[in-house]
């Protein structure tokens, strides 16, 4: 049996291991994402594949950033969290921030296809709405996330030795609990389920249209050409 302690010492291990390989693996495929839409013309005069760049853009700056001082504090003991004040207040706004963009701009992403599926609304598929909801989205963030500049700081342990970078206690506490539940948890995630599905409906109802439509025509072709070859045969038996 392994003890507490080394336990933890072979998480750190395993998290100094994985982390590198994650940051450089998640950094390379972000940018091949953004190479290949700007190479394809076809992708390119997509407002969706616009989504997916922005996305892909707060994915390295999110890992190049966040994952970045998370592997720092783990592997080398560098906290610099717990030095000073400021940098443990930007530091947990930079997570909850970098962490919701990308997640949006996926969503967004959910809802141009959902929009393009749906006939009359392709107007608002383009590139102007585009950039107006990537600004949006951007400043929305920058703003809901004000809450932790606020209310995370450094804080003194129970037995008054540890200096820790935490949220304060008290109300707050329960707010960040639910915040993080429903907000960083479910929310992109049944969303970008509900747009999908509806895309789905959407899609399955206009190809069921144009079944319709083409059985309809060609119905209507054989009555055409049926009523054709009685008229030619009355024609020439007379």
């Amino acid at each position: 049996m392994w003890t507490t302690t080394e336990f933890i010492v072979f998480q750190k291990n395993i998290f100094s291991v994985l982390m590198p390989i994650i940051i450089v693996a998640g950094t390379l495929g972000s940018i091949l994402k953004i190479i290949v839409v700007s190479i394809s013309k076809k992708l390119r005069s997509s407002p969706c594949s616009f989504y997916f760049v922005f996305a892909s853009i707060g994915y390295v700056i999110y890992l190049n950033i966040v994952a970045l001082l998370r592997y720092l504090q783990i592997s080398f003991n560098i906290h610099p969290s717990i030095q000073w004040s400021w940098f443990c207040k930007l530091r947990y706004y930079a997570i909850g921030f970098l962490l919701m963009l990308p997640r949006s701009y996926m969503l967004l992403a959910a809802i141009d296809r959902y929009l393009m599926s749906k006939s009359g609304q392709h107007r608002f598929s383009s590139y102007r709405v585009a950039l107006k909801m990537i600004l949006l989205t951007f400043f929305f963030w920058m703003i809901m996330c004000v809450h932790l500049i606020i209310y995370f700081d450094i804080q003194i342990s129970s037995n008054g030795t540890n200096r820790i970078c935490m949220n304060s206690p008290g109300s707050y506490s329960t707010f960040l609990s639910f915040y993080s539940l429903l907000i960083n948890g479910l929310s992109m995630p049944l969303l970008m389920t509900i747009f999908g599905l509806l895309t789905l409906r959407n899609t399955q109802q206009h190809r069921n249209q144009i079944h319709n439509t083409m059985t309809l025509i060609l119905r209507r072709r054989k009555k055409t050409r049926m009523v054709n070859t009685s008229n030619a045969s009355y024609t020439n038996n007379s």
